[in-house]
């Protein structure tokens, strides 16, 4: 119910993992970058089908290498909603700053019974000029 315009730039794995069942099958993930009127900006990553295990009060860590470099430890939160395919990826300033320097991010989440795969994003084509907002 809020005004104004939502800004999202999302890009898919490059690569897919498979998980056991009941969620095989080969699946991406996920790289979201959305700024909304009434939540603010977010960071947002999801898996197709599984559960990233993140507790909705203590919240989680992922794992992010921006290219080569050395991985980085990010606080995550689950969604409001307790869907277990999202996280909210804090500090987006932060991880925005060192994305639009990348060519590759990987992130790497737990999921429940499947461990923490790593997901390959290419973030080479991501045009600032284009996500941000009018002023």
């Amino acid at each position: 119910m809020a005004k104004g315009v939502i800004y999202e730039a999302s890009v898919e794995s490059s690569n897919t993992v498979n998980f056991a069942f009941p969620y095989q099958g080969d699946q991406r993930a996920t790289l979201t970058l959305r700024t909304h009127p009434r939540y603010g900006k977010d960071a947002i990553f999801s898996i197709e089908r599984g559960q990233l295990t993140c507790s909705s009060y203590d919240g989680c860590t992922v794992l992010v290498r921006f290219d080569d470099g050395a991985p980085v430890r990010y606080s995550a939160a689950a969604p409001e909603d307790n869907s277990s395919e999202t996280l909210f990826i804090r500090d987006y300033s932060g991880f925005v700053a060192r994305m639009i320097k990348a060519k590759t991010v990987r992130i790497s989440a737990t999921v429940f019974q499947q461990g923490s795969p790593a997901f390959e994003f290419d973030v080479s084509n991501f045009d600032q000029d284009r996500y941000r907002p009018k002023k």
